[in-house]
Order: C-alpha cells, then structure tokens, then sequence
C-alpha cells in the first residue's frame, strides 16, 4: 500500500511542477484539469469520493491479512482481534456511504 502512496505523492509533486514552470506539459495539465472540472460531478466531490474509496479497499485488504494470518497460525490473537473489529467497523460504515 506505501507503494501506491509513493506514486500519488509522486504523480502530484509532477503537476504541480508542471504548473508552477512555463513549459508545453503545463498547457496539457491545465487542460486535463479543465476537463475534469466539465463533468458533471465537480472536482472536489470526485477527489473525496476517490479518497474514501482507497481508504475502504486499505481496510478490506487489512482485514483480509489478518484473516490469513489467523488461518495460517490457526488461533487468534487478542490484538488482531481488536484491530479486526476495528477495521471492520470502519469499512462497514464507509461501505454505506
């Protein structure tokens, strides 16, 4: 998962690059986010949509892992119970909204 945060940290350091510096790349990224902005739903909505989005999957993924290490130590410890019911709390409410 830092993988992923990595490459986001990454990706936005280039376009903010990108517009702070005259260059042929600013006038593409001005217009990738004019375009964006067109659509129906606006940026702002789209970007915490996208956040909440990757937080619920890191939850699942979380839960996921613990599950497997329970399976392959064959009980369960009492932390990863706790942190279990936590991120299933958290992805149960996110998973309404």
């Amino acid at each position: 998962m830092i993988q992923v945060l990595y490459t986001l940290v990454f990706f936005e350091m280039g376009l903010i690059l990108a517009l702070v510096f005259r260059t042929p790349i600013r006038k593409l990224a001005v217009m990738g986010l004019d375009s964006s902005k067109q659509g129906k739903v606006p940026l702002m909505a789209k970007t915490v949509a996208g956040t909440l989005f990757v937080v619920f999957v890191s939850s699942l993924y979380s839960v996921m892992e613990i599950q497997k290490r329970a399976m392959e130590t064959g009980s369960v410890n009492p932390t990863d119970q706790v942190l279990l019911a936590n991120h299933m709390l958290e992805a149960s409410l996110m998973g309404t909204f």
